[in-house]
């Protein structure tokens, strides 16, 4: 089973250690959805069992 994580950073132009872990799932719909949600973060990244899905979103 994948584990999806969606992480967030304030930064315009984030370097790999600005993005901070804002939720963990093993539902790829729950995921999506949180990394397309925008309140409290400038960029979303999701990524699936480590490698990146969605690098900003």
């Amino acid at each position: 089973m994948a584990t999806y994580r969606v992480y967030g950073t304030t930064k315009a132009s984030p370097a790999d250690t600005d993005w901070e872990l804002l939720a963990e799932t093993p539902d790829p719909v729950q995921a999506t959805e949180l990394a397309h949600e925008s309140e409290g973060t400038f960029w979303r990244r999701l990524t699936e069992d480590g490698h990146v899905v969605l690098n900003r979103v």
